[in-house]
């Protein structure tokens, strides 16, 4: 009888664990699987795992007790440490079954939304991002630049905003449940850092600029119109979404109901008709290619003056002799990233931030150089943008007040 029970754990326990790790898999797709922050889900995982390779390694054993004329079925009875095994396994899958908070999340994430509407009530969830919101301002304050979010993080932040569309203003009162799953798996997403990396553009066509109203202009400043704003709404998406380019991501972010066919197809319509217009002698397919599938693919041909700001920054960064296409770039920030629209998911979803945050590292590190080189121009244009990005930043102001402080006792001392 223990010789059956032992050898249903060693077949049982291994199958159930691959099948948990294969629904599971996203938790090894995640960015920070390896960070010092190790979670329920991870350690559930690696319970699954290990049970895979002590099987393995029983397994392994008993093949090679086979060549030594042993007989397998009584290999449990007559060795101790296998029992051991045996119950190790058992153990551990009885602790990789049970549920934790963060178990939710693959439940919050495929099934339609039915856990957020079972878990959040409304109120809750208009709560929950609100907080959000506050999370992403703290973070612009204290600089600190934000992950871009997964499309599984994003198919449940847009859930969580359907369901805060039904809160009454009187009903959004008390505090946040921190307790809650899905609060907690959404407020760890905010704070994540950024782990991305600088893809650098290839001779760009069109800039969709992005700092101000966005707009979208060819090299020569003519600039693209638009009948729908949604058209321009998707193409500033898929200019800073390249690593999910497809038309189901892009309908769950900026739609919080279900668009139909037709109407997404509109705007993706003109959205190739405003582009065409740039450039009458440009194919279509040579920016924004006809595909019958999921993807909706944007040429590299097409940045984003965030891109561009990007690249000059890490270019100055390396050798900063670089200052003045630094300050070129610089001196094309028009106002506030978004400034006239309610683009509510790049709040959310923190690409604002990421601009905000940009900018004024660009802008505080020319003039920081301005200033030791004495460079007055120079220092204007970086504080000039600057303050058009975030009135008032009291970094650059002292930056600027210490500058001019500086050429009056130098011009004193003449």
């Amino acid at each position: 009888m223990k010789r059956h029970i032992f050898s249903g754990v060693f077949v049982l326990a291994p199958v159930f664990s691959s099948v948990h790790l294969v629904r599971e898999r996203y938790v090894f797709q995640r960015r920070n699987l390896f960070d010092r922050d190790v979670t329920s889900v991870e350690l559930i995982a690696g319970c699954h795992l290990l049970i895979c390779v002590i099987s393995l390694w029983v397994v392994c054993e008993a093949l090679i007790g086979l060549k030594n004329a042993r007989v397998i079925s009584h290999a449990p009875e007559s060795s101790h440490h296998r029992r051991f095994s045996a119950l190790l396994l058992g153990g551990l899958a009885i602790i990789g079954h049970s549920q934790s908070p963060e178990v939710h999340r693959v439940d919050v994430a495929e099934e339609a939304g039915l856990p957020v509407e079972l878990m959040l009530t409304p109120s809750m969830a208009a709560l929950l991002i609100r907080d959000i919101l506050q999370r992403r301002r703290n973070q612009i304050r204290r600089g600190l630049m934000p992950d871009v979010l997964c499309d599984e993080e994003t198919v449940l932040l847009s859930q969580v905003q359907r369901k805060a569309k039904e809160a009454l203003p009187a009903m959004v009162v008390g505090e946040l449940d921190q307790s809650l799953p899905v609060v907690k798996v959404l407020t760890d997403v905010v704070e994540r850092k950024e782990k991305t990396r600088l893809c650098k553009s290839e001779k760009p066509l069109f800039i969709v600029c992005l700092y101000g109203y966005p707009e979208v202009k060819s090299r020569q400043g003519s600039r693209a119109s638009f009948r729908k704003k949604r058209a321009l709404e998707l193409l500033v998406w898929l200019s800073l979404n390249r690593d999910r380019p497809r038309r189901s991501a892009a309908r769950t972010a900026l739609w919080h109901i279900d668009v139909s066919d037709a109407t997404f197809s509109t705007v993706v319509s003109d959205m190739r008709r405003g582009l065409s217009e740039l450039d009458s002698s440009l194919n279509r397919a040579e920016f924004l290619p006809t595909t019958y599938s999921d993807e909706l693919l944007l040429s590299h041909r097409i940045t984003t003056d965030y891109e561009l700001l990007r690249e000059a920054l890490d270019a100055f960064r390396t050798d900063c002799l670089n200052h003045q296409t630094l300050a070129d770039q610089l001196s094309e920030i028009r106002d506030v990233p978004f400034s006239g629209t309610s683009y509510e998911w790049a709040d959310l979803d923190g690409t604002t931030t990421r601009l905000i945050i940009t900018a004024m590292q660009a802008s505080q590190e020319l003039a920081e150089f301005a200033r030791s080189k004495g460079d007055a121009e120079l220092m204007m244009t970086a504080v000039a943008a600057g303050l058009r990005v975030m009135p008032g930043c009291e970094e650059l102001l002292q930056i600027q007040e210490e500058f001019l402080a500086m050429k009056a006792t130098s011009r004193s001392l003449v």
